[in-house]
C-alpha cells in the first residue's frame, strides 16, 4: 500500500498550474506532481508555480526521471560545496579589508 501524499499550498499551486496552462486534468496533474514531489522540494519555492509546472512538462515529455533528476541535483551540490572560487579575484578582495 502506498502512503498519501500531502502537498502544500505552493505544491498545490503546481498543480493548478498545470491544469490551467498545460492541459492536465486534475487528477492527471495531481499524480504528476505526487511523483516529482521530492524534486519540487529539492528545488525549494522560489519560483512560481507556472515555472516549476513547465519544468515538470519539460521532464515528462522527454522521459526524464525524478530518480535522475534528484541525482543530477545532488551532483550539483557536491561541486559546489568543493568549489573553492576564483582565488586570484577573491585574493584581491581579502587585501583590502582590515
Amino acid at each position: 500500500m502506498k502512503t498519501q501524499v500531502r502537498l502544500n499550498l505552493y505544491e498545490r499551486g503546481i498543480v493548478d498550474a498545470l491544469v490551467q496552462n498545460f492541459g492536465y486534468t486534475s487528477q492527471g496533474a495531481r499524480k504528476l506532481v505526487v511523483e516529482y514531489v521530492d524534486v519540487i522540494r529539492k528545488l525549494g519555492g522560489y519560483d512560481t508555480c507556472y515555472d516549476h509546472a513547465e519544468r515538470l512538462v519539460q521532464a515528462t515529455t522527454n522521459n526524464y526521471k525524478p530518480e535522475e533528476w534528484l541525482k543530477r541535483i545532488n551532483v550539483l551540490a557536491k561541486e559546489a560545496v568543493q568549489d573553492k572560487g576564483i582565488l586570484h579575484l577573491e585574493g584581491r578582495l581579502h587585501v583590502h579589508v582590515r
